[in-house]
Order: structure tokens, then C-alpha cells, then sequence
């Protein structure tokens, strides 16, 4: 048995989290007597973004986790995911793609399947709302820009920002994507409503049409 002054708990107090390895947090976060099951979970998931990804039987299948434990690291995990920044309040400022995968992406990027979310701004592109639109698959996600657009018409919005995530890591947009961004386009000019941005969050990073428009412009 360890002395007490390098347990992980005490080395946390006295040198704080930076001292301390991955196996000793999670074993903080699963209990005092977890070392053994935290380098279980380590050695299971290397990547830290890949076991915050994990779903909560996959975690629980790790010798010594269970379903208990499985939860407490899921949500340690999900904490750590929303240190990007704190979610929009109605009158925030738009601030550009890197803030909405900062301040929604961030949110979706841990989740097993896609998500799809708009932002509602008003005419000087604050936040009105945040909307839940849709969930999918792992892979993809039914959005129908009729009913996306009577949502976000509801809200008397000027203009709308969309998030969606990818479960698998990377942001690069697939062909559907692209698809689905021109029809969103389309239906917005239809209904007088300003598409700002469609925003892909993955735990590799983000991609903003928006951006990508720019640049191919330069």
C-alpha cells in the first residue's frame, strides 16, 4: 500500500490535478481503492477522447468498472467536455464558428450518435434560443429543412446558426452534409431567414461552411 502523502487524493492537495496521471484521476473519480480499475480502463481506452465516447455498457465491461462506476466516469468525462465554454444566454453574442463549437459543439461531441442543433439570432446576431432539431445514427441524421425552419420561424428569427456533431471524430463533412447545407440555404432564403453558419463539432475539432466559403473566395 502507497503512504499516505502519495496517495492520489493527497498529492491532489498538495501539488494540485497537473502532478497527477491519467490512471490517478480516474481513480480519484472512481474512488479511493480504483487503481487497479482505472489502468484497466486506461489500457482498455488509451485515448481519453475515445473512452469519453464510449457508451456506458461499453465502459462498464471493463474489469471493475460496472455500470455505477461506468456513470461516474461518463459524466467526469462530460464535465471536462463543457470547459470550452459555458452555454449561450439569450442576448450573447455570435462570435463566429470557433465560439459555437466552443459554446454548443462541445456539448454534442461525446455523444454516440448525431445530433442536430440551431442557434436563432435576431437582427444583430444575438442569441435568441438554442434548439434541439434532431438525433440520428452514429453516422448520420434526418433533417428536414421544412420542419427545421418552422422552429426556428417560431422563434422570430433573423438569422440561425446550425451545429450538428460527428460521433467519429473527424469534422470533415461528408457529401450529405454538403447536400443537406445547400438545401438549409435554399430554405432559408425562401422564408427570409439569414443561414450564418452550419458548424460540424467532433472531438477532433470543427468545420464551418462559413469558413470554408471564405477562404475559397480569397
Amino acid at each position: 500500500m502507497l503512504p499516505a502523502c502519495d496517495l492520489p487524493r493527497e498529492r491532489l492537495a498538495r501539488c494540485g490535478p497537473l502532478d497527477l496521471t491519467v490512471c490517478d484521476l480516474l481513480a480519484l473519480v472512481l474512488g479511493r481503492a480504483s487503481g487497479q480499475v482505472a489502468e484497466n480502463l486506461v489500457e482498455r481506452f488509451p485515448d481519453l477522447r475515445r473512452m469519453a465516447s464510449a457508451g456506458i455498457a461499453e465502459l462498464a465491461a471493463v474489469p471493475g468498472v460496472g455500470p455505477a462506476q461506468a456513470c461516474r466516469v461518463k459524466a467526469a468525462l462530460a464535465l471536462a467536455g463543457r470547459l470550452g465554454g459555458s452555454p449561450y444566454q439569450r442576448g450573447d453574442p455570435f462570435g463566429g464558428a470557433r465560439d459555437v463549437h466552443d459554446r454548443v459543439g462541445r456539448r454534442l461531441i461525446h455523444l454516440e450518435t448525431e445530433v442536430f442543433v440551431a442557434v436563432a439570432l435576431d437582427v444583430k446576431n444575438r442569441v435568441l434560443t438554442e434548439l434541439r432539431l434532431a438525433e440520428g445514427g452514429a453516422c448520420s441524421v434526418a433533417v428536414i429543412p421544412r420542419d427545421v425552419f418552422a422552429r426556428v420561424v417560431r422563434e422570430a428569427a433573423s438569422g440561425v446558426i446550425f451545429v450538428h456533431n460527428h460521433p467519429s471524430g473527424d469534422p470533415s463533412p461528408s457529401d450529405a452534409d454538403r447536400e443537406l447545407t445547400t438545401r438549409l440555404t435554399a430554405a432559408a432564403d425562401l422564408v427570409g431567414v439569414k443561414l450564418v453558419d452550419h458548424v460540424i463539432s467532433s472531438a477532433g475539432g470543427y468545420f464551418s461552411f462559413t469558413e470554408e466559403a471564405k477562404h475559397a473566395a480569397r
